[in-house]
């Protein structure tokens, strides 16, 4: 009798490890879960400024030639702070990156510009260019202001497509602030005993440090060009969390080198 409830133990086991492993979706939905806890947004708190934008955080309506580009949507939360919602966030960075979904193709004859102000709307960064011809996708752009950003400054920051060729003013734009923050030293220690990215990007998104939680997935992503699941996984799942789960899953696409 001994023999054969041992039998009957191993063939089970035997059996669920075969099941698993000959059916990926389940294993990957058993990862997923797994992998939905290791990253977590913490929205920090900030107090109502007199006259903060709102932002837009999505093109809106267009015409034309524009209309392909109206669902330009920025990677950044929608945050509530007293009766208003702002699209906002915070990052550590002096040259802070700042990731959009481009619904249409970009080519060299449709510009774009990200441009940089301070709280009195002096310009601290600005770059207009032609892209490359670029995929649908997400893009991402690199602020390096010529002057550092200072510590508990709100910067704000729109990025546009000038999309009709015909009419130049005409363009598509997304709109919000970024906050910079300086790390104190308990979180400096956190990411320096991080043992991966991930580990470095939860820890940021703990903190309500949202652009670099993202910009630390984002480019860990391209740099393993998409095989990295447990990155990918991470990426979909922060994103989910602020209501942005018309990106999830789209690629990132290479764009764009600012000059």
């Amino acid at each position: 009798m001994k023999k054969v409830l041992w039998f009957s133990t191993a063939t089970l086991i035997s059996a669920i490890t075969v099941n698993i492993f000959n059916f990926p979706g389940n294993w990957q939905t058993v990862q997923a879960q797994t992998l939905s806890k290791t990253i977590q947004y913490a929205p920090p708190a900030n107090q109502e400024k007199p006259g903060e934008p709102r932002g837009r955080r999505r093109g809106g309506g267009s015409r034309g030639s524009c209309k392909g580009y109206e669902t330009l949507t920025a990677l950044v939360p929608i945050t509530n702070i007293g009766n208003k919602d702002i699209v906002w966030g915070q990052s550590t960075s002096q040259n802070p990156t700042f990731w959009f979904f481009v619904p249409d193709k970009l080519t060299p004859k449709v510009p774009v510009e990200l441009v940089l102000q301070d709280e009195a709307d002096n310009i601290v960064y600005q770059t207009k260019f032609n892209p490359q011809e670029t995929q649908v996708g997400i893009i991402s752009i690199t602020a390096q202001p010529q002057t550092p950003l200072v510590a508990g400054k709100s910067y704000n920051w729109t990025f546009s497509i000038s999309c009709d060729p015909e009419k130049p003013s005409a363009s598509v734009y997304v709109r919000g602030t970024i906050t910079h923050v300086a790390l104190n030293p308990t979180l400096e220690k956190q990411l320096q005993l991080a043992k991966n990215p991930l580990e470095q990007a939860a820890i940021f998104a703990k903190n309500g440090i949202w652009y670099d939680a993202l910009t630390t997935l984002g480019e860990q992503i391209q740099n393993s060009k998409g095989k990295d699941s447990e990155i990918t996984s991470a990426w979909n799942e922060l994103l989910q969390q602020v209501n942005l789960n018309n990106t999830v899953s789209t690629p990132i696409v290479s764009c764009c080198t600012a000059k």
